[in-house]
């Protein structure tokens, strides 16, 4: 009971704005008011707006008759006002309660008329209706706050226990920071991992848990996202408990804004990534292993290779008149094969030149047309089987090495023509289209499957896998030759049996005179 009456106290004083140009009205007015509320006591109608811009009143007694602004006026601007619009209006006269007089008061948004010289209790009746109104209405307001303050309450204790049975449900490492990166408290698997209870985490990124080598790095990071707001990831080692071994994890964290955009705290997460990181790691070193032998393997197999054709040209010089059909045979088969050899270990060490970005350049400028022409016959010689059909302008001037260009048209040839059929046409085009230098290699095989478009240039990476023989190594040469030179290159196919597969390379314009000539 006594809180009850101490609450009912302190909502007992309301404020009661009493306009009015005569000093001595204002002084009756507080005598005879002063035990329902605050008088506070103004002299002009200006001076009562600029009291209602800051300040909350139960009730405004406001003289009709005043210099300057009068009563009706300053009405008016009262009840234009969303602050004060709301505020019950008693309007003082000395006249006579005639109609219009009335009628225009209330017009002007009042509620009631009391005439002077005022009855002192009939004042304080109408007043104190409206100042017991007016504290009703604030005692429920301050009841609504109250209510909706322990709803939110209510709601984020909810929402805090909803939290915490997630993240002990979760099978990595979850942590709650408040807005300066202080980290508050752990879940249940940072408990199993580090051996800690779930509240000794606040030195987490400087503690004898994170591996010695990754704790600048991770808390350096984690300050920087503290500073910034920006969401944090970073990778380093914790020490598990049960055995001692440091194992790798991601860590995340991303903040917790308020309404205002400003962080309220952080939601850590630190995710065990040791096994598929060493695993990655494995294959890395595997992978280096490979190329490595790789290009020693195609290094040392050259000496011998270019010893067996020397033997043979040798050969096929001393003893060519005087051999037999079946030993010149023989002979022709064996110089093809030792070719063949040399083809392909030359292509293992093209890549293993690309891998390691050894693969040099010898630049030029240099027309393209003439060695297009040179290519294709050479290939047509080849092949009886196929027909080769070169589109190309007068002249296609360049930038770049010979060579190496040579190597990627007849790759791209001589791939079309072994996944043609027999009598298939493949043909060679170059232009130039806005500003790059453009060829293009169709044929009318058996195309390429869409879900082995993008896998086609990587090692070893064959469409129809070895049934059309090679090892899967043009392309990726082509590749890397044509990156070299600053361009592109790609493959377009529908997969249809008979509608075959095009190779589209776009290298750069070097020459600003040939292309001011190739454009006029």
């Amino acid at each position: 009971m006594t809180g009850s009456r101490e609450g009912r106290a302190s909502l007992s004083r309301a404020r009661i704005l009493a306009v009015d140009d005569h000093s001595p009205n204002l002084l009756a007015l507080e005598a005879t008011l002063g035990d329902l509320g605050e008088v506070v006591k103004v002299q002009s109608g200006e001076e009562a707006l600029l009291r209602l811009l800051r300040e909350d009143f139960a009730l405004i007694l406001l003289d009709v008759q005043m210099p300057g602004m009068d009563g009706f006026e300053t009405a008016r601007l009262i009840k234009e006002r969303e602050r004060s619009r709301f505020i019950p209006i008693v309007f003082l006269t000395a006249r006579s309660r005639d109609a219009s007089h009335v009628f225009r008061g209330y017009a002007q948004g009042a509620v009631d008329y009391v005439l002077k010289p005022f009855a002192p209790e009939i004042l304080r009746s109408k007043v104190a209706v409206f100042v017991e109104l007016f504290l009703k209405e604030q005692q429920l307001k301050r009841q609504e706050a109250l209510l909706r303050q322990r709803e939110r309450e209510t709601l984020e204790r909810e929402s805090a226990y909803r939290y915490r049975v997630l993240a002990n449900a979760m099978p990595l490492c979850v942590f709650f920071a408040d807005a300066t990166g202080r980290l508050r408290q752990g879940n249940r698997a940072w408990c199993e991992l580090s051996g800690l209870p779930a509240d000794v985490v606040e030195d987490l990124w400087r503690s004898e848990v994170v591996h010695p080598e990754d704790r600048e790095g991770a808390y350096a990071a984690w300050c920087h996202s503290v500073l910034t707001g920006e969401s944090f990831e970073v990778q380093f080692r914790m020490r598990r408990h049960e055995d001692g071994a440091f194992r790798w994890f991601l860590g995340r964290a991303v903040p917790e804004r308020n309404g205002q955009g400003l962080v309220t705290g952080w939601i850590i997460t630190a995710t065990d990534i040791d096994d598929p990181k060493r695993a990655g790691e494995a294959l890395a070193r595997a992978n280096a292993a490979k190329d490595a032998f790789l290009a020693a393997a195609s290094h040392e197999l050259r000496t011998p290779l270019a010893a067996a054709k020397m033997q043979v040209q040798l050969a096929e010089r001393k003893y060519g008149e005087a051999m037999g059909e079946g030993p010149r045979r023989a002979l022709a088969g064996l110089n093809r094969q030792v070719d063949r050899m040399t083809k392909l270990v030359s292509d293992l060490l093209d890549v293993s030149r690309l891998l390691t970005g050894r693969l040099s350049l010898e630049e030029e400028e240099f027309d393209l047309v003439p060695l297009l022409r040179t290519a294709c016959e050479r290939l047509q010689m080849l092949t009886s089987e196929h027909s080769l059909i070169l589109d190309v302008p007068e002249w296609l001037p360049m930038w770049g090495d010979p060579g190496r260009i040579e190597q990627v048209v007849t790759n791209l040839v001589s791939n079309a023509v072994r996944y043609s059929p027999q009598g298939g046409e493949v043909r060679l085009r170059a232009w130039v289209e806005g500003g790059e230098l453009a060829l293009g290699v169709s044929d009318e095989g058996v195309g390429i499957p869409s879900e082995k478009l993008a896998l086609i240039f990587e090692r070893f990476g064959q469409a129809h896998g070895a049934r059309y023989g090679g090892l899967g190594l043009g392309l990726t040469i082509s590749q890397g030759i044509v990156a070299q030179h600053g361009g592109r290159i790609w493959a377009e196919s529908s997969g249809i049996e008979g509608e075959g597969s095009t190779f589209q390379v776009r290298l750069p314009l070097h020459s600003s005179e040939a292309d001011r000539e190739l454009s006029s």
